[in-house]
């Protein structure tokens, strides 16, 4: 049952819609007028430029890509861009209800869309309407740019520092229960707030490595917590991720030919596990669990509620008027009280850690316990924060990675067969225990299937990082001014028509270059030690979107004004020149198959992602393991992806718009909350391998 209060909103909003829409026809001519007058401009100053080459006089005029703002696509009177960003359109119930996409489906095309149209920049401008009810900043700029993302994600904190209003509904407390307020004066608690709370990772608003908008919070946690995902712990935890694959396709093929599995939701459990027992050394035993699993439930809750807190009317007052709110603010408490009394309380029973266990549950013990005199780094309601925080960032992303390439694999049973061949070239399909990480180096087939499926299904795909401007900065020829929002837009990124020639298939083959070249950790290692004998960083020639994180982790810590050799992105490209007018146009350049400055699943710079080389490991493992004994299909012809799929997941520009919920070829529909998952999960149909086939 609906919501009383929210009801109520939604018809007051509906109704002030119903007012502005007189102005709507106004404002299109008054955008039509402007880029009138913006073409007139542009066509002046090539007219200039090109008489002034034709003088002797040597006369300068900028290029016209330097004079260019970031456009602004249209929006509604009075809310501008508010309802686009938040997901939700004013037809988003009404069109979801009759068959349509959902909202997150509707933005990710809108971006597409608007990305491809604007050149990878735009701005979204929210209406003093939305900004009072909604608390969106005024200026919202989406960048899908390579360039201009590199630019930007390189800037200093007195530039650009991570969003405090975008990532504020994960730290920072919104409205208290009065069970909560209740609790907290009844432990001595001194905080008389009664709008303080519930956050999602700790009732005490802190931050953690990952919402932190100051160095000062997070580089010394973060140079402590890259020891955890160093080389050494790798070649441990790809064991670990190796072995609870092989449980689960033991698991799968107890069920018999023709059993219909839910992909992601065996994924999810996979990557848990993984994550506990390798950095927790906690077993969640989720993949040996035939019921529900009570910490899978409560994460999934939690992101779900932090992508709901961003869209909800009233920001942080919603739980005195919304029962959902309430119930969100309860899950939250409730993974809280499982954290702190269940798994950390099981990491201070071990005791101090030995010296040689560098796992992330030793690192945050030695911070919130140093062994030496001194006051902690950590305090206990931060540990419990970032600890959260880990497990929230870890575990989905790599678990939904996993189930877009089963179903990938699944529609495209040629790739899949072709990965299988190379299983046996190396003798894993016989002997799947022979597999070990430095071996990983000879699959480049499935580097290749695993960089395809990241590029295609980006993890957190708009905005991948939110970034608040500090002052005006010029990227790659765009003035952005201060306190705006720049969204990192990476699914349009991936998917652009300019970087990537048939954008929207999937073909691992277009990785064949980028696989078959020296894996990226001997890579940015040899390229470290040139640099420190030659003085010349050459890491800009090796950027690899797979490794992103520095291996020195003594490079991890620098003055806040000097850039490390990884975060400076490459140079912007020259402007065209100018050519003569020729009766026929020449057709336009074709696009490169493969771009790799245009891919970064993993965000890129200094507050890259810490687990990007454990998340692509496991994902390796998990899909070398299950095919040495599975065989998966679609689960039937109606389903996305299903029947004969032909060379595409996803067709051209005509599927990704299509009107079939965002599947038009798509291997499922897509689902935009924290992370990019398969809406309603990927069912597939799955079957024992025979050993002889």
């Amino acid at each position: 049952m609906l919501d009383m209060w929210v009801c109520l909103s939604t018809c007051i909003i509906g109704a002030l819609l119903v007012l502005v829409l007189s102005g709507v026809v106004c404002h299109m001519r008054i955008r039509t007028s402007c880029l009138s007058n913006d073409i007139g401009f542009h066509n002046r100053v090539t007219q200039l430029r090109r008489e002034a080459e034709n003088d002797e006089r040597s006369v300068y005029l900028p290029p016209v890509s330097q004079t260019e703002k970031c456009k602004t696509p249209p929006g509604v009177p009075l809310l501008g861009h508010s309802l686009t960003l938040r997901a939700w359109p004013s037809w988003t119930w009404w069109w979801f209800r009759s068959g349509g996409p959902r909202g997150d489906q509707l933005l990710l095309r809108a971006l597409l869309r608007w990305s491809e149209q604007y050149d990878g920049a735009f701005q979204l401008r929210n209406g003093w309407l939305g900004r009072l009810l909604l608390g969106d900043p005024r200026v919202v700029v989406v960048l899908s740019d390579p360039p201009a993302v590199h630019a930007l994600l390189a800037l200093g904190e007195d530039a650009a520092v991570k969003s405090g209003r975008y990532y504020g509904s994960l730290d920072q407390a919104s409205t208290a229960s009065y069970s909560t307020r209740h609790d907290s004066a009844r432990l001595g608690n001194r905080n008389s707030d009664p709008c303080a709370g519930n956050a999602v990772l700790h009732p005490n608003a802190v931050p953690s490595s990952a919402t932190a908008t100051s160095s000062a919070q997070w580089r010394l946690l973060r140079r402590s917590l890259l020891h955890a995902f160093s080389d050494s712990e790798l070649q441990l935890d790809f064991e670990i991720a190796k072995a609870k694959a092989l449980s689960l396709a033991n698991f799968v093929v107890g069920l018999g030919p023709g059993a219909v599995v839910d992909v992601n939701d065996a994924a999810l459990r996979l990557s848990l596990d993984v994550m506990g027992l390798s950095k927790l050394g906690y077993d969640f035993q989720a993949v040996e669990s035939q019921g529900e699993v009570l910490m899978l439930r409560l994460l999934g809750e939690v992101a779900a509620e932090w992508a709901v807190r961003r869209r909800r009317l009233l920001g942080r007052w919603a739980p005195w008027i919304s029962d959902g709110a309430a119930e969100g603010q309860t899950r939250c408490r409730i993974l809280h009280h499982f954290i702190e009394q269940e798994l950390w309380a099981d990491i201070e029973a071990r005791g101090p850690p030995p010296p040689e266990d560098v796992t992330l549950a030793a690192q945050l013990a030695r911070l919130s316990s140093p062994p030496a005199r001194g006051a902690p780094v950590l305090s206990a309601d931060r540990t419990v924060s970032e600890l959260a925080a880990q497990l929230l960032l870890a575990h989905g992303p790599t678990g939904h990675s996993i189930a877009w390439a089963l179903g990938c694999l699944a529609a495209r049973r040629g790739v899949q067969e072709k990965l299988v061949a190379e299983l046996k070239k190396e003798g894993i399909f016989n002997d799947p225990l022979r597999l070990t990480y430095d071996m990983l180096s000879k699959l480049p087939y499935l580097d290749c299937v695993v960089r395809e499926v990241l590029r295609l299904y980006p993890t957190m795909p708009c905005p991948a990082t939110v970034r608040t401007l500090k002052k005006d900065v010029a990227l790659h020829g765009r003035t952005l001014t201060a306190a705006s929002d720049v969204w990192v837009d990476v699914f349009s990124m991936h998917r652009s028509p300019k970087w990537w020639r048939d954008p929207h298939h999937f073909k691992p083959e277009r990785w064949t270059a980028v696989a078959s070249a020296p894996t990226s950790v001997t890579d940015t290692t040899a390229a470290a030690a040139a640099a420190a004998d030659t003085g010349v960083s050459t890491s800009r020639q090796l950027y690899d979107g797979l490794c992103t994180v520095e291996p020195d982790v003594d490079n991890e810590i620098q003055d806040p004004g000097e850039e490390s050799a990884a975060a400076k992105p490459p140079p912007p490209p020259p402007p065209p020149p100018l050519q003569a007018e020729s009766p026929a146009e020449s057709p336009p350049p074709l696009a490169p198959l493969c771009s790799p400055e245009a891919f970064m699943p993993f965000s890129f710079g200094s507050r890259s992602c810490l687990g990007q080389k454990l998340a692509v490991a496991q994902i390796k493992a998990a899909l070398a393991m299950l095919l040495c004994f599975l065989v998966f299909e679609p689960s039937g012809p109606g389903s996305a992806g299903g029947g004969s799929a032909g060379d595409a997941v996803g067709s051209a520009g005509e599927s990704v718009s299509g009107s079939h919920g965002g599947e038009g070829g798509e291997v499922a529909p897509w689902g935009l909350g924290l992370f990019l998952r398969p809406e309603g999960g990927m069912q597939l149909l799955v079957a024992p391998r025979k050993k002889n086939s």
